[in-house]
């Protein structure tokens, strides 16, 4: 499919989308949702450069607060159309992505990583000293609570940011499919080798931070108009860093669709999570995903559908199938102890036990494995008396006993 039809079939999803949640009824569905957005424009402007180029940035933060910062000065003064403000963000974004990148992009690995996450301390201590955009005390952004015609103001932030998800997918489908997209693949499988074949790495860098830097931008452009009240914790607040990363990788680095995957999956697990418990648990249950992510899924879940890692790989080493089979198990403690609204987050973590006991099992020739955590799962998340989340744990403890102790059956050759 070439770029103006992406564009026109995403153009129509996101009619579809904005046109549901109208008939829902429900506005926080558009607080919600709103964010959920916002994560698939930052998640994918990361990929930009840290999954189709390669170069890990930790200042994802840092351009999303210059958006934000953007628009609260403007506003103070000058006050502008939303998507005037966007189109300022992402230039201002865009430039400070592009003096960045050619500042640090000599840099590479952990040293480029570390100067980005300089600048977002940098840029944070310049916000909360300046006074005119109000300093660490912050400033209030007073919106109307209505815009015709098309009534409350979240649905109009709303359809901003389907707008903005729908331009951050088709720049980066478009760049996957062009030479732009295959210079960035050369630069992040080896560098010395695409410099020696004659690719601009340098020059290509440089378009990636300020392509990424500019996305960025625009996401945060809208966010003073959203919250009613900016100040420097909220705008460069560590969620955004962790999840535009944590998104690409949970849904996978190499394609447009990754990000989206991971956007629309940790950001609606997060929501949830937020409404159900508390928000405080939202960086527990991302950072228990990336681990499990990292291990079972180096590729995220788009490699994984694609197979380029089988599960049997996984588990071969029975310590690292005790030790993946414990760190889910952990979340489950913890979220069993909330209240009923939180039994379906429950459903993630034992999902993945279930998927660890299938692929021992069928290693150490006892396939019924998985039946243990299932019936764990169906006696823990069911209300009940306390003795039946007794029977849950010694069903987990067996499938962990004889996953960890027993070892594949060994043929007459004497190989496993």
């Amino acid at each position: 499919m070439r770029t103006l039809p992406f564009f026109l079939v995403c153009v129509a999803v996101a009619a579809a989308v904005f046109v549901l949640a109208r008939l829902v009824g429900n506005d926080y569905v558009f607080f919600a949702g709103y964010v959920v957005l916002q994560y698939i424009v930052l998640a994918t402007a990361w990929n930009i450069l840290g999954g189709y180029t390669g170069y890990v940035n930790f200042g994802s933060a840092a351009f999303f607060a210059l958006g934000a910062y953007a628009s609260v000065f403007l506003h103070k003064y000058y006050p502008l159309p939303i998507p005037v403000l966007i189109v300022v963000g992402a230039i201002i974004s865009g430039i400070v992505g592009l003096g960045m990148g050619y500042l640090t992009l000599r840099l590479r690995g952990a040293f480029f990583a570390i100067a980005t996450l300089a600048l977002a301390v940098v840029l944070q201590t310049l916000v909360t000293n300046w006074s005119y955009v109000g300093g660490a005390r912050g400033a209030y952004v007073i919106r109307p609570n209505e815009i015709e015609p098309i009534g409350p103001y979240i649905h109009y932030l709303f359809l901003l940011m389907l707008a903005l998800a729908v331009i951050a997918l088709t720049v980066a489908r478009g760049i996957e499919r062009s030479r732009l997209g295959l210079g960035f693949a050369a630069i992040r499988d080896d560098e010395l080798a695409a410099e020696a074949s004659g690719v601009p790495t340098l020059h290509l860098k440089l378009v990636a931070t300020t392509i990424s830097g500019a996305l960025m931008g625009m996401a945060g452009a809208p966010f003073p108009y959203y919250i009613g009240y900016l100040q420097p914790t909220s705008a460069f607040a560590l969620d955004y860093a962790v999840n535009s990363i944590a998104m690409p990788m949970i849904g996978g680095t190499t394609s447009w669709i990754g990000p989206l995957i991971g956007a629309i999956l940790l950001g609606t697990l997060q929501q949830v999570a937020t409404v159900t418990i508390s928000s405080s648990v939202n960086l527990l249950i991302v950072g228990l995903l990336i681990v499990d992510c990292v291990i079972i899924a180096p590729n995220g879940i788009l490699g994984l559908l694609q197979g380029r890692r089988t599960a049997r790989e996984i588990v071969t080493d029975p310590a690292v199938f005790a030790l993946l089979f414990v760190v889910n198990v952990i979340p489950i403690y913890f979220l069993h102890q909330e209240a009923l609204a939180a039994r379906p987050l429950e459903i993630i973590f034992w999902a993945v036990l279930v998927f660890l006991a299938l692929a021992r099992g069928r290693i150490i020739g006892l396939p019924w494995l998985a039946a243990l955590p299932v019936i764990g799962a169906a006696i823990s998340i069911v209300p009940g008396p306390s003795w039946l989340c007794l029977l849950s744990a010694l069903a987990l403890a067996i499938c962990l006993g004889c996953g960890l102790v027993l070892r594949p059956p060994v043929t007459r050759s004497g190989t496993p």
